[in-house]
């Protein structure tokens, strides 16, 4: 009996060296010096009293391993399964499943704190390749190292079983999770693939609950095309309660000891999806879910991991290939069919529309009056206008004219001389240089934002849009810079209108043309140009060489349209011309003549002849005026330089002599007789007489009667340019001018129209103010933003969807590159290579889709100088015109991949 103490005793203090080492000593002394009475006093201390616990013995019915552990018929102890520790194999265990039999327990209370790398409530789930470094597989003896480690470790995820497999579960049915207030259910799930059987925890809180013991169990895994199914079938099933734990009775709550004992019986079934998580199904716990939390089975998200040597793990199995051949059949027919229905669509939208005229259109009679009356008269007069760029030197110097409206003012000169940068000025464009002067609009100074609301600018080039019919473009100008007050029908009522006033209503319909493709004529498309100003009403308008690059024809029917405007309809026209034939300077009003930035004449033209008469300088008999006075500026111009190269400059000089004279008085009138040139020219006509016989004879008839002239005058006789004094001064002509009575006069009317104080300066009655009166006419707000959208978007649509070889070269080039692309990639193998083969598909179809987006560069590149016209003169904003930009340059470059796939397929 002492002796089967001793052993007793030597079992339940195995755990402490303290105590063992103390037995050991006592069976020492014993084996040396044995005596009953020792024996008798050391068994009679090691006596259990009555009132100690009894030891546990798994062999007697009130004891049972947990977990379904064994239990060991020769000592009554539990053999745990891994993870699990102490007697009844309820308590779990820490570390990691590589460390074996030196993990130490869980302590009450507390949460396992794993190795690296390991995870889950009893730590038996590997994380990472690491963790399984040295993990003991007895199937991988001889692959071991020298050092006795094994190599080549994995964990292994997959979720199939190979050896032992662990999982890790959340339990996510949501009305589980509501019913235990915060307190987590859990699931761990192993199966062991050597004797067929599974284990199954339901944790609560990570403490456990009741367990299950699967016997019988098939692993396999389903192979599909878009996921894989791993699933452990098992034929039996039996459960069992931890007492006293949650839902088996703790603190009186339910209790399914019964039902699990009694109830479940089996078949069970736990299977994974790729992406769909996990379920246990067994069919009495199902019926307990539905009937108590109404959802069909427990639903996981699970967490496998396997220590495995890499040739351990399950291969890759291809699964079968879906046969898609009906319907790639029937997405290409659906694609094809689409893709026609978009292209007639386009064209229907995009197709050139006739439109109907005036008879088309119903005014009411309100705003037909506004129509009439929408237009107030203007005067610009403009004093010492000077221009300098940032290096300094001096473009314009003291210019100053005057025109009224219902005149047209012509600024001639010879290239260089500053036309076009006075034109700026007085239209007020912006100019990166000091600009100095007056501008007055009806005596009133305004301000350049209420100034560009009453003038229009007509560049010297012809931007527009060659695909829109003349009645497009300019029924664009008006929809974006008359009223939003005003309807639709007045805004197109008013289109008409401006065409038949520069009589283009007849050509409405045809289309603008380009280089290769023409359509209306050069002088056609200037008149459109300024249609497009005139459209708005403006009381100024300026024209920057309306003639230029028209033949003779043209360029008389444009000055003769102008001058139709501004006589007929009381406009204020403003425009630069260089070297006109003499029918079209027969049509002037005012002039300025301009050299070097400097004014040699402006005031009325029908005084010009008679000026230069009076300073020595007739214009001969049949010559141009127009030539012959630009021929003198530039004479003189280069007169200056050479002067200035061979001499220094002297105060004053006359007209004619080389040598500067210096102190000379001048009178207030030009003396003619020392302005006279040395060599009296042939006699010339009046400028009535010009004016009267210039138009009645054709260019045919002045040539020829110039020519014959010519022949008999003969040698001895002087021609155009030997009229002219071999010295001809710029700086005398220009001061002669500025003594002229004309000047005076100029000044004199620019001063006399001045508004001070509400009236003019003569003292008559104020003149109309322009600005105040348009806006009240015709309002102050133009489109909105998300007008100007609209339009722009429907303007770019039409120009893109009417030019046929760029939008047919698209789509073309995508159908091939997508022809070519699938045939590459055709019945490719669902293996590494056939995986490389995609990826090249794939390399192809993003460089397509990527370089096929620069082409909206060239969207911005073509239309930049008629963009930057347009915002100039206030046809919407610039980040109005981007935007349409943008969202079209998607919309077709989408279509355009919308066509791929059909290609491809």
């Amino acid at each position: 009996m002492a002796i089967l103490l001793y052993f007793i005793l030597g079992s339940i203090l195995s755990t402490t060296a303290t105590a063992t080492s103390e037995v050991q000593r006592g069976l020492n002394a014993s084996t040396a010096s044995l005596n009953k009475s020792a024996v008798y006093s050391l068994s009679s201390s090691l006596i259990p009293k009555e009132e100690c616990p009894p030891c546990f013995n798994c062999l007697l019915p009130a004891y049972k391993c947990g977990n379904y552990g064994t239990c060991n018929e020769y000592d009554g102890q539990c053999r745990c399964p891994e993870g699990w520790s102490g007697n009844d194999c309820l308590i779990p265990q820490c570390g990691s499943l590589a460390d074996g039999p030196r993990r130490h327990p869980r302590p009450p209370k507390e949460e396992c704190t794993c190795n690296d790398g390991w995870g889950g409530i009893n730590c038996n789930v590997c994380q990472t390749d690491d963790a399984c470094a040295n993990f003991p597989i007895p199937e991988i003896e001889g692959l071991l190292g020298d050092d006795g480690a094994a190599r080549n470790m994995t964990c292994y995820k997959g979720g199939v079983n190979v050896r032992n497999q662990h999982q890790m579960c959340d339990v996510t049915n949501r009305k589980i999770l509501d019913q235990l207030n915060g307190r987590i259910p859990q699931v761990t799930f192993s199966c062991n693939a050597a004797d067929a059987t599974c284990a199954f925890q339901f944790w609560i809180g990570k403490i456990e609950s009741f367990y299950c013991g699967l016997q019988q169990c098939r692993t396999s895994v389903e192979h599909d095309y878009k996921k894989n199914v791993t699933v452990a079938d098992c034929e039996k099933i039996q459960c069992s309660c931890i007492a006293d734990r949650m839902l088996c009775g703790e603190d009186g709550s339910v209790n399914i000891d019964e039902f699990l004992a009694e109830e479940i019986k089996g078949p069970a079934k736990f299977s994974c999806a790729t992406g769909s998580g996990c379920k246990f199904e067994e069919p009495a716990m199902n019926q307990l879910i539905n009937d108590v939390f109404g959802d069909g089975y427990i639903t996981l998200e699970c967490n496998s991991g396997e220590c495995l040597h890499y040739t351990q793990v399950p291969g890759y199995i291809a699964p079968p290939k879906p046969d898609y051949t009906i319907w790639i059949a029937l997405s290409c027919a659906g694609a094809a069919a689409i893709f026609l229905l978009v292209i007639i669509g386009f064209w229907y939208v995009g197709r050139t529309n006739t439109s109907e005229g005036f008879a088309s259109i119903r005014l009411p009679e309100d705003e037909a009056a506004r129509l009439m009356t929408d237009h107030v008269p203007a005067n610009l007069q403009f004093s010492d206008i000077s221009y300098a760029i940032p290096s300094g030197k001096v473009v314009l110097s003291n210019v100053t004219g005057s025109v009224k409206s219902g005149q047209i003012m012509a600024i001639m000169g010879p290239s260089g001389a500053g036309k076009s940068t006075l034109l700026d000025i007085l239209a007020r464009r912006q100019k990166r240089g000091t600009v100095g002067g007056t501008t007055l609009v009806n005596g009133r100074s305004v301000t350049d934002s209420e100034f560009r609301r009453v003038v229009g600018f007509v560049d010297q080039e012809d931007l527009l849009m060659s695909t829109l019919t003349v009645y497009e473009t300019v029924l664009y100008s008006a929809l974006l810079r008359l009223p939003r007050e005003m309807s639709l029908e007045a805004k197109k009522f008013r289109t008409l209108e401006t065409m038949h006033e520069l009589g283009i209503l007849g050509i409405k319909d045809s289309r603008i043309g380009e280089s290769g493709k023409r359509s209306i004529s050069g002088g056609e498309k200037r008149r459109v140009s300024i249609a497009c100003e005139l459209v708005t009403s403006p009381s100024i308008l300026f024209l920057d060489e309306p003639t230029s690059g028209l033949d003779a024809y043209n360029a008389y029917n444009v000055v003769e349209s102008l001058v139709t405007l501004a006589r007929d309809y009381n406009r204020t026209v403003v425009f630069t011309i260089h070297q006109p034939r003499s029918n079209i300077v027969a049509l002037f009003d005012q002039l300025v003549l301009l050299a070097k930035g400097r004014v040699v004449f402006s005031g009325p033209f029908a005084q010009c002849q008679s000026y230069f008469e009076g300073i020595g300088f007739p214009c001969p008999t049949g010559f141009n005026i127009a030539d012959y006075l630009v021929d003198l500026t530039v004479k003189a111009s280069e007169q200056e330089v050479s002067q200035r190269n061979s001499q220094p400059s002297s105060s004053t000089h006359s007209v004619h002599d080389g040598v500067p004279r210096t102190g000379e008085n001048h009178s207030e009138q030009p003396n003619t007789d020392r302005l006279a040139p040395p060599t009296a020219g042939p006699a010339h006509t009046s400028r009535e007489e010009v004016n009267s016989s210039a138009p009645s004879k054709s260019l045919l008839e002045q040539g020829a009667e110039f020519f014959m002239h010519k022949m008999r005058a003969g040698n001895s006789g002087p021609t155009a340019v030997d009229a002219f004094p071999k010295d001809v001064h710029l700086d005398a002509l220009v001061k002669t001018y500025a003594e002229s009575e004309i000047a005076k006069h100029v000044k004199q009317e620019i001063t006399s129209t001045t508004v001070t104080n509400g009236t003019q300066a003569n003292g008559s009655g104020q003149m109309r103010d322009v600005t105040e009166e348009t806006n009240v006419l015709r309002g102050r707000r133009r489109a909105s933003w998300a007008t100007q959208f609209k339009i722009l978007s429907g303007r770019a649509f039409k120009n893109l969807y009417r030019d046929p070889a760029l939008m047919t070269a698209h789509y073309v080039a995508s159908i091939v590159i997508a022809i070519v692309c699938g045939l590459l990639v055709h019945n490719v193998t669902n293996d590494i290579p056939g995986f490389q083969n995609r990826l090249g598909f794939f390399f192809f179809t993003l460089s397509l889709f990527g370089f096929a987006c620069l082409s909206s560069l060239g969207l911005f590149a073509n239309e930049r100088i008629l963009f930057m016209r347009e915002r100039a003169n206030g046809y919407y904003a610039s980040g109005t015109y981007f935007t349409s930009k943008a969202c079209l340059s998607p919309r077709f470059t989408t279509k355009r991949r919308l066509t791929f796939p059909i290609g491809s397929f």
